[in-house]
């Protein structure tokens, strides 16, 4: 069966605009599997789709929703993307920080099937508290987050114990696709537990892995792929 593809960040192309309602639009429109975007907590409890931990030098966590937007007019809400979503595209929600997992599942769950749900997290304990809720919701523990020594002690250590990833209880597991590469993953491919890759812009790259035995591909360059195709 091949692989899922996945708008990253609602992208089709390199320059498309990340995590905002006109990229998921195009993606949607494009015909992608399912649209990746970011989950962040305004200090008013308002889900927001961004991936930084800050907008213009300002935490998010520390600013409400009306300050987000004056500052990014492309800043939307989780509720906005599950309308636009819903009945046309499945979705993939990265959570990027404890705390609200309930309120997700709560958005979530009335207005898509399960089949068209993911829930992906690099925290282990927010995948765990998913799967504790809503067994039935499939999740993805996200590694490699970043380039720097202790993210590749983390990848190195996990690809030896799978600690982080049984103890959060996911269905799949999803590395930068680097790590895939350069053969971290064979424990997880030996006991054929799926992957999920990320993100993968070479195309050529891209249409020898829809040939190939994985869960799911996430790319910022689906419009590409879909036109060669």
């Amino acid at each position: 069966m091949a692989p899922l593809i996945i708008s990253h960040r609602g992208k089709v192309d390199l320059s498309s605009s990340e995590n905002s309602l006109v990229g998921i639009q195009e993606a949607i429109d494009l015909g992608v599997n399912m649209i990746e975007f970011d989950v962040r907590n305004t200090v008013n409890d308002v889900l927001v789709c961004y991936h930084d931990e800050s907008i213009k030098g300002k935490p998010i966590s520390h600013i409400e929703y009306e300050e987000m937007k004056a500052l990014d007019k492309n800043v939307c809400k989780l509720e906005e993307v599950i309308e636009l979503c819903k009945n046309k595209v499945g979705v993939n929600v990265e959570i990027k920080e404890e705390g609200y997992e309930q309120k997700i599942i709560d958005l979530l769950v009335p207005n898509f099937s399960y089949a068209d749900i993911l829930i992906t997290s690099f925290k282990s304990k927010v995948i765990r508290k998913i799967k504790l809720k809503d067994s039935k919701l499939t999740t993805g523990f996200l590694i490699g987050e970043s380039l720097s020594y202790n993210t590749f002690y983390r990848v190195i250590k996990e690809s030896f114990t799978m600690r982080e990833f049984l103890y959060s209880k996911a269905d799949f597991v999803c590395p930068f696709y680097k790590i895939y590469e350069i053969g971290l993953m064979y424990k997880f491919k030996k006991l054929k537990i799926p992957i999920q890759l990320w993100t993968v812009n070479d195309l050529s790259l891209l249409k020898d892995l829809i040939n190939r035995d994985f869960h799911s591909v996430v790319t910022d360059v689906s419009g590409k792929l879909l036109q060669e195709l």
